[in-house]
């Protein structure tokens, strides 16, 4: 079943955090996807990402940093969950705010169903809240989609 332009999926994080490990896990604090091993390990549903990347970059999720900590956090998530979705099938790109930029800092856009449908993503709900740690989500929003290219990740 593909999830049509109006459908929400929300995974905060207390849930992820409960979730099973992935068989080859990501080590914390590494700048990309490619410690993990075999493609076949990767997520391949919107839940399932967030909750794999939040399982292993808790130290990008906490409150009471800088604003601009805070920024360069969610640009590393938002990147290391286009890399995961793209290693576990996914079609996946940076999004275009308005369809033309900037690019987004908590969004991604998704294409997927037989028509290739664009959704725009939004990766974290209050994400510039930096009293309040950083929660992961899967939640497809209104917006016109603006898809940018993510370069092909190893997937290794």
């Amino acid at each position: 079943m593909s999830l049509g332009p109006t459908a929400i999926c929300l995974l905060p994080l207390s849930l992820a955090a409960c979730s099973s490990p992935a068989r080859n896990p990501v080590s914390p604090g590494t700048d990309d996807v490619h410690a993990a091993a075999g493609a076949s390990s990767y997520p391949g549903s919107g839940p399932a990402l967030v909750a794999y990347i939040a399982a292993r970059y808790p130290e990008r999720l906490v409150a009471g940093v800088s604003i601009e900590q805070r920024t360069a956090n969610m640009e590393f998530l938002r990147d290391r969950v286009i890399e995961a979705g793209i290693c576990g099938g996914m079609n996946l790109a940076w999004n275009l705010k308005r369809g033309v930029g900037p690019r987004s800092t908590d969004a991604i856009d998704w294409r997927h169903g037989v028509e290739d449908f664009n959704d725009v993503v939004d990766l974290a709900f209050d994400w510039d809240n930096t009293s309040r740690p950083l929660e992961l989500n899967w939640l497809v929003i209104d917006g016109p989609a603006g898809w940018d290219p993510y370069p092909k990740p190893s997937c290794r």
